[in-house]
């Protein structure tokens, strides 16, 4: 963790009618810098855009990992629905090869489970990770709050959610020669567009540097940005897939379209 940073956690309580206390603690344990081989970071897959009709007792909702570092392995994977949740897959790629990391035919809002490979995924031949969350909308779901409801994305338990978190380990010494996954539009080198940007544009790529460039060199990585940027914004800035986002690309996402 760089110097300066802080954790931050989300709780998530249900009233049961008495008062409480609340238990929670957190260990830290230090190690010398020289002996960390490796940094465990969280990548997400996440649709947002969907919606579930009234009744529906199989609807699939489908997303990919975004970017994910070849010189990486993948070791764990938490998938997310709330209660019209009913099964989640994911698939890797390499080529023409497909194969299944992870099925759960019964998916459980409460008994979810972060599911460890015994031994961790290399990413050096994956070119993709799809997934594929199922909801069921229909009466039959006992758990269904309401199956005359068009369901779509939010944070409350009687919403929707798709989305799985991943684990993922990278060597700490990283090659200047990283690649990202065979994604032409990944693989664009952001610069600024030919039509001037407007001074609104500008205003918000200086005032994101100025919130987030913690280390004041005219980037934002992603260990600079907070959990819920990491989720839900930070890749759609970071336009090559290093996991820096430049003040062009931050001018480039302003415009609303991507930098060429």
């Amino acid at each position: 963790m760089p110097a300066g940073s802080k954790f931050v956690f989300q709780m998530h309580y249900t009233p049961n009618g008495r008062e409480q206390s609340d238990l929670t603690q957190i260990g830290i344990n230090f190690i010398d810098a020289a002996a960390v081989t490796n940094e465990v970071f969280t990548l997400v897959g996440i649709d947002q855009e969907f919606e579930i009709p009234p009744r529906s007792a199989n609807h699939p909702v489908h997303a990919s990992v975004p970017w994910f570092p070849k010189d990486g392995e993948l070791i764990a994977i938490m998938p997310h629905m709330h209660l019209r949740g009913k099964a989640f897959q994911l698939r890797s790629k390499a080529g023409n090869n497909e194969s299944i990391l992870l099925d759960v035919p019964h998916y459980d809002f409460n008994w979810q489970h972060t599911y460890e490979f015994t031994q961790p995924l290399p990413f050096q031949d994956v070119t993709a990770l799809d997934f594929t969350a199922t909801f069921d909308n229909s009466a039959a779901n006992p758990f269904n709050p309401n199956p005359d409801e068009y369901v779509m994305w939010g944070d409350q338990t009687w919403e929707e959610m798709a989305v799985a978190f991943f684990e993922v380990a990278r060597p700490r010494k990283q090659s200047s020669t990283d690649e990202v996954p065979e994604d032409a539009a990944r693989k664009r080198i952001a610069k600024t567009n030919d039509d001037a940007p407007s001074p609104a544009q500008v205003a918000f790529a200086d005032a994101y540097l100025k919130r987030f460039d913690a280390n004041q060199d005219s980037m934002v990585s992603f260990l600079e940005v907070p959990r819920i940027v990491q989720d839900y914004s930070f890749y759609r800035m970071d336009q090559d897939g290093n996991r820096l986002i430049t003040r062009d690309e931050l001018i480039a996402a302003a415009k609303g379209r991507r930098a060429r």
